[in-house]
């Protein structure tokens, strides 16, 4: 991308076009590689509200990390695509992309596996352009 402004508009995009994957999908947070967000989209925002900054700060970090260390086997089993939790009250989604972590909460009433597919192929589809940009400005 030709500079920071351009590289966060995109993500921005990103974020927003995965929040409208799906209306079941709450929130759509976009993770540096130390955990801390880039970029967030909200629509029903009943799970982060709820908690403090420091809180949000905490399971950003945890998830960046736990998706960190799920990528240590990449070369042994394959590319990590995505890490599905559930909980009680929702489902969480991440995806490991070249600027961090996707982290998406959403309702139970998805389809964890046909919506992270949907995911996938827009991160894929965002990794694609950004590389072809990066190479027509060289």
């Amino acid at each position: 991308m030709s500079s920071n402004f351009d590289q966060n508009i995109a993500i921005s995009r990103l974020c927003k076009k995965i929040l409208l994957t799906q209306a079941n999908v709450y929130s759509v947070l976009s993770l540096n590689k130390n955990g801390r967000v880039i970029e967030s989209q909200f629509t029903h925002d009943r799970i982060l509200s709820q908690m403090n900054k420091s809180e949000i700060e905490m399971i950003c970090m945890q998830r960046t990390l736990q998706t960190s260390l799920g990528m240590e086997f990449n070369e042994l089993i394959g590319p990590l695509n995505c890490i599905t939790i559930e909980r009680e009250t929702m489902f969480e989604l991440l995806f490991p992309y070249s600027e961090g972590v996707i982290f998406v909460i959403c309702d139970l009433d998805v389809i964890p596996r046909y919506l992270s597919k949907k995911i996938l192929f827009i991160i894929r589809d965002f990794e694609w352009r950004s590389k072809n940009l990066i190479y027509e400005q060289i």
